[in-house]
């Protein structure tokens, strides 16, 4: 591979759900600040808003779990080759690989092989510190740099990959979060329903928590719900899906693209385990956490992860904040009486909701884009000098073998 020429600069991102989409974006913005960046690859909506120029929309093909992973191997598989394949003719000088471990991990094996290759730069850390823990020592071998969004990653990291240039740059969420300190609860109580952004999440999550306001109205009329878009696609699947679940009394209102912000209005959230539950303790909002996988998936799982939590608001915290209904425990009466008892007792939500806000500090403040963006800028400065070297020796090379036939 080449440095790039004429002094423009190029990058190509990987992102392959819609959280990395929306993060990779906003850090695309800020790269975009150099006019004579060029940005390539995979991602979503948003990216390709950003300036990404776009050959697949890779967030749209997003699975969750183990047994969808293999239904689409195949799929991915082809996918894996066209990407390896065009960046190779692109010759980016950084590749940025943003979460989606399963293959981006691979990809960055694979590109290490290339000589002279980009720099390799991974833009939120799988979550190593939770299960495989052996993956730490193949990142510090084949990446250029490592930038995590939680502060206890780079502990982790000095200690497991002593040799990888970790990076704590905060978490993006805090670019996008407008504090609103005069913002007030709905009078009449509303709950936020958040059933994760990936289809399957929407299929699995979305009728328990259409079920559970049900529920709830039928014990407490005077109670509104929200949810929350990424796009219209995403809207449409929930109203289909609502469509076959008519339910008599709840008000509910889908959002499509709106503002964090709205969930200061709640008094509650059900959100499935994901980004979601960090941007509900962005608010200060009292939640339950949901999630359910195929059983296969679960049981892989609690046999390899080895934290006691799933909820990010719970590692984060190192102990219990919010509730967990996992698998068969996730289920619309369960989750409508813990429920009840949040929004009938606000002097224990209010206690919920500080203990809440205490992790969201943990976040740390805004500009993590920006910083993001600083790390990947020296990551290229880096790269072309080295690519520069590398030239300059093998000129001098062979200007030295010349010198030695001519005398001969």
């Amino acid at each position: 591979m080449r440095a790039s020429e004429g002094g423009e600069r190029k990058v190509y991102f990987v992102a392959g759900e819609a959280s990395g989409d929306r993060l990779a974006a906003d850090l695309l913005r800020e790269l975009k600040k150099d006019p004579k960046l060029r940005a390539y690859g995979v991602g979503g909506p948003m990216l390709k808003a950003a300036g990404q120029e776009q050959s697949l929309d890779l967030a749209r093909h997003a699975v969750v779990g183990l047994t969808d992973v293999l239904k689409n191997l195949p799929k991915f598989l082809k996918f894996f080759r066209e990407v390896k394949h065009e960046i190779a003719e692109i010759n980016p000088d950084a590749v940025i690989l943003v979460d989606y471990p399963g293959f981006n991990l691979r990809l960055a094996q694979a590109l290490h092989r290339e000589p002279n290759g980009p720099a390799l730069i991974y833009y939120v850390s799988p979550q190593v510190w939770a299960w495989k823990a052996g993956r730490a020592k193949t990142m510090e071998r084949i990446l250029e740099r490592l930038l995590v969004i939680f502060p206890f990653e780079v502990e982790w990291f000095a200690k497991h990959a002593p040799k990888l240039k970790t990076k704590w740059v905060g978490h993006p969420l805090a670019d996008r979060w407008i504090e609103q300190s005069h913002a007030v609860r709905d009078e009449i109580p509303c709950v936020a329903l958040l059933p994760g952004s990936r289809a399957k999440e929407i299929d699995k999550h979305w009728p328990i928590l259409l079920q559970t306001a049900q529920k709830i109205v039928q014990e407490q009329r005077n109670v509104r719900f929200i949810s929350m878009a990424t796009d219209f696609e995403m809207r449409q699947r929930l109203e289909e899906i609502w469509a076959k679940h008519p339910m008599s009394g709840v008000s509910l209102d889908i959002l499509t693209g709106q503002s964090l912000t709205q969930l200061t209005r709640c008094s509650l959230a059900i959100v499935a385990s994901g980004t979601a539950t960090l941007e509900c303790a962005m608010a200060g909002l009292p939640m339950l956490v949901v999630y359910r996988a195929s059983w296969l998936t679960y049981w892989v799982g609690r046999m390899l992860v080895k934290l006691p939590y799933l909820s990010m608001v719970n590692v984060l915290a190192g102990e219990k904040v919010v509730p967990e209904f996992l698998q068969g425990a996730a289920e619309p009466t369960r989750l409508a009486r813990a429920a009840l008892q949040i929004l009938r007792n606000p002097k224990g939500a209010e206690v919920m909701a500080g203990r809440i806000r205490e992790v969201a500090k943990k976040l740390g403040g805004a500009g993590a884009a920006a910083r993001a963006a600083q790390e990947v800028e020296e990551a290229i400065r880096a790269r072309q000098k080295s690519v520069i070297a590398a030239k300059e020796s093998v000129g001098d090379g062979e200007k030295g073998g010349g010198g030695g036939a001519q005398g001969a």
